[in-house]
C-alpha cells in the first residue's frame, strides 16, 4: 500500500505540474521495447497473440453518454456480428484534488471482463484528450497517461493484454499543430504512457488535425518508424477519422492505400454518413456537407485490409450517427443496416478473433498450401478509324486470365509482325496493323508465386474477328495507372458494344455478377450513386466492363473509382474497371460512384448491365 500511495502522489504531483503551468513536458520516452507484447504487427499486418491475422470490424460506445448501457451495448453489438469494439472513455481529471474516483475503475473492470464475454478485441479509449490543446475541455495527454497509471487503474488492466488495445484519445490534436508538432509530442506523450501502462499492451494512436490527418502528418510518423527499425513498427495501431475530410472517395481510398503500401497497420477509427465534431471541437463547419461516402470507405478496407471503428452505437446529438435508434439492437437506423448488411459490411467481413477460438497460427498452413498455376486468355478485336477493314488497330485485351487461387496477375504482351517487335504491360496491348503482314500476339501471365501462364494468337487487319467501326475520334484509350476521377470533359470514348461483343467470344465469360444501381443522395437539381458489382460464382471476375442509361436528361458529371465513357447516345454511359479493382473475388463486391445532374424529379435508378452482369 506504501509504495502504491507513493507512486500515485508522484503521478498526481506530475499532471498537477504540466495542468498547472500549461507547459509541453520534455520527452520522456520508453528506452527499450514493451515487455512481452502479445499483439504484434508483421508486414503491415496485425496478428492477435496466437499469431493469427486480426481485422477489427466493430462499433464504437461512447461510455461517455450513457454509462449505464455501455455493458447491454457491448452485448448488442457482438450479437449483430462485430468483432470489436471501441470504447470511449471519460477521463476527467477529478481525482486531482486528491480524491480517486473508485466507480471509474470497477466501470473499466467491467468494460474488460464484458469485451471478454462477448469474444469482442475492445479499443479502450480516453475522450478528454481530444483536440488539445486549443479544444474546449481539453486536458494534457500526460493527464491521461498519469490516468492509466494509477496503481488501481494498473491492477484493471494487467492481465488484459490479449484483448484489450489502448487508444491514446479520440481526436488527440487540434487543427493548430504542425507535423513537425505531431512528432515530437507523439513520441513524448507515447513515452509517458509506456511507461503507465503495465506491459504488453498494444497501443493505438490517432492523426494529427482532429483525428482526420489531413496534413498526413501521422502518415509522415508511421514512415519515419518503419524507416527507423523501431519497436514502435510492431506494437503501434495507427487510427483516422474519415468525416468531412473524406467526401471524395478517391481520396479515402488514396488514404487507406498509402498505409498498405507502407506496411503499417491503419484502423478507421471513426466513420459515418454525416461528420461527427468532437465536443471540444467548437470550429468553423463548412458551409455545405454531403452525405459521406461510408459503402466506399467499407469497400476499401476490405480491399486493402484495413480495420474498421463505425461511429457510434447511439446517444449522438446529430442522430444521423445513431446506429441503433435509442440504444435498442432491433431498432436499426438506416446506418446501422448499411453497416451491419452491406456486402462489405460487419456480418459479411467480420472475423472473430483466434484468442477467443481454438484456432492456432496459420503461419505454417499458409506458408505449405499449394499455389494453382494462372490461366492465360487473350481476347482479340480490331479496332477502325475509318470503318472495317481500314485503317485497323489491334487490342489485344487479357479480360479473359484469371488465377485459380484468386492472385494478382501481371502481364507481359510480345507482338512480332512488319518486321519488329511491340513489348508491353497491363491487362491490354493496341498496335497498328498493316495489311498484309500478320501479327504474333504473345501473352505471359504470372502470379507471383512462380505460376506463369502463356497464350500465342496469329492475326491481320482481314482476320474474322470482332471490328468495330467509328468516327476517328472514338479509340479506346485506357490509363492503366489512373485513379483519378474521370471527367466527362474528356474526349474519349468506348462503343457501349465492346462489353457484348467481348463477352461474346467464349462461354467462360457467362454471367456471374449481380450489378446494382443505388441512390447515394439527391438534392433538386443534382445526385450521387454508386453502381456495385457482387460476384455471385465461385470463380475471380477478373476485368469488368457495364453500361447504364438514363430516360429523363440526367447527366454524369465526375467519377471515381472506375474509367468513364460516354457513348454519343443522351444519357448512355458505360464504364470499365481500373487496374487495382479489376479483380473481383467469389462473394466480394466492387463499387464505384458519380456524381451528376438531375431534373427536379427523384433520381432515377437505371438497369445496369454489362460483363459480367447476370
Amino acid at each position: 500500500m506504501k509504495n502504491s500511495s507513493l507512486r500515485k502522489k508522484f503521478f498526481l504531483k506530475k499532471a498537477l505540474a504540466i495542468a498547472s503551468l500549461g507547459v509541453f513536458a520534455a520527452p520522456v520516452l520508453a528506452l527499450s521495447p514493451p515487455a512481452n507484447p502479445l499483439w504484434t504487427v508483421q508486414d503491415g499486418k496485425l496478428l492477435d497473440p496466437k499469431g493469427n491475422p486480426f481485422i477489427f470490424r466493430g462499433v464504437t460506445i461512447d461510455h461517455t453518454l450513457a454509462p449505464e448501457k455501455t455493458l447491454q451495448a457491448i452485448k448488442d453489438v457482438a450479437a449483430m456480428g462485430a468483432n470489436s469494439a471501441q470504447i470511449e472513455l471519460p477521463i476527467k481529471p477529478t481525482w486531482i484534488s486528491g480524491e480517486f474516483p473508485r466507480k471509474a475503475t470497477l466501470e473499466v473492470r467491467d468494460i474488460i471482463k464484458a469485451c471478454k464475454d462477448n469474444k469482442l478485441v475492445c479499443v479502450l479509449e480516453a475522450n478528454d484528450a481530444s483536440g488539445y490543446s486549443q479544444g474546449a475541455g481539453s486536458v494534457s495527454p500526460t493527464v491521461i497517461a498519469t490516468y492509466w497509471g494509477l496503481s488501481d487503474m494498473r491492477d484493471a488492466l494487467n492481465g488484459a493484454q490479449s484483448h484489450i488495445i489502448i487508444g491514446f484519445s479520440n481526436q488527440i490534436f487540434d487543427s493548430n499543430y504542425t507535423s513537425q508538432d505531431y512528432d515530437l509530442r507523439m513520441n513524448t506523450y507515447l513515452g509517458q504512457l509506456r511507461d503507465a501502462l503495465p506491459g504488453g499492451f498494444m497501443i493505438m494512436i490517432d492523426g494529427n488535425k482532429w483525428g482526420q490527418d489531413t496534413d498526413k502528418a501521422m502518415l509522415q510518423f508511421a514512415q519515419k518508424n518503419k524507416n527507423s527499425g523501431s519497436y514502435l513498427t510492431s506494437n503501434l495501431l495507427y487510427s483516422i477519422d474519415m468525416f468531412d475530410a473524406y467526401t471524395d472517395p478517391l481520396k479515402a481510398r488514396n488514404y487507406i492505400a498509402s498505409f498498405a503500401q507502407l506496411g503499417a497497420p491503419l484502423v478507421i477509427g471513426g466513420f459515418g454518413p454525416v461528420p461527427y465534431y468532437h465536443p471540444h471541437n467548437t470550429g468553423p463547419r463548412p458551409a455545405v456537407v454531403y452525405n459521406l461516402p461510408v459503402q466506399s470507405v467499407m469497400q476499401y478496407a476490405e480491399e486493402f485490409g484495413t480495420g474498421y471503428f463505425a461511429w457510434s452505437w447511439s446517444g449522438n446529438q446529430n442522430a444521423s450517427l445513431d446506429l441503433a435508434n435509442n440504444w435498442d439492437v432491433t431498432n436499426l437506423t438506416n446506418w446501422g443496416e448499411s453497416l451491419f448488411n452491406d456486402p462489405n459490411g460487419i456480418k459479411a467481413t467480420a472475423k472473430t478473433a483466434s484468442i477467443f477460438t481454438n484456432s492456432s497460427s496459420s503461419s505454417s498452413s499458409s506458408s505449405s498450401s499449394a499455389n494453382n498455376p494462372p490461366v492465360a486468355a487473350i481476347t482479340f478485336f480490331k479496332q477502325s478509324s475509318g470503318g472495317c477493314p481500314a485503317g485497323v488497330y489491334g487490342n489485344a485485351s487479357a479480360l479473359e486470365s484469371y488465377d485459380p487461387d484468386g492472385d494478382a496477375l501481371t502481364y507481359q504482351w510480345e507482338v512480332t509482325g512488319n518486321y519488329s517487335t511491340l513489348n508491353g504491360t497491363g491487362p491490354e496491348i493496341r498496335f497498328s496493323m498493316q495489311p498484309p503482314h500478320y501479327y504474333t500476339i504473345k501473352l505471359t501471365v504470372n502470379d507471383g508465386r512462380g505460376g506463369i501462364a502463356t497464350d500465342t494468337i496469329q492475326r491481320n487487319d482481314a482476320s474474322s474477328d470482332n471490328c468495330i467501326g467509328s468516327s476517328s475520334n472514338s479509340s479506346i484509350i485506357r490509363s492503366s495507372s489512373s485513379s483519378k476521377p474521370s471527367s466527362m470533359s474528356s474526349s474519349s470514348i468506348r462503343p457501349s458494344s465492346l462489353s457484348s461483343s467481348s463477352r461474346s467470344s467464349s462461354s467462360s465469360l457467362a454471367p456471374t455478377a449481380v450489378c446494382s444501381y443505388v441512390v447515394n443522395s439527391q438534392w433538386q437539381n443534382g445526385f450521387t450513386a454508386a453502381i456495385r458489382i457482387k460476384n455471385m460464382g465461385t470463380r475471380a471476375i477478373n476485368r469488368w466492363s457495364i453500361n447504364w442509361q438514363y430516360s429523363d436528361g440526367s447527366k454524369v458529371t465526375n467519377l471515381w473509382n472506375a474509367q468513364l465513357w460516354y457513348s454519343g447516345i443522351p444519357g448512355s454511359y458505360a464504364a470499365g474497371n481500373l487496374d487495382w479493382n479489376a479483380m473481383i473475388q467469389p462473394g466480394q463486391t466492387v463499387e464505384f460512384g458519380f456524381q451528376g445532374t438531375k431534373p427536379a424529379s427523384a433520381a432515377q435508378v437505371p438497369v445496369v448491365r454489362g460483363s459480367p452482369c447476370l
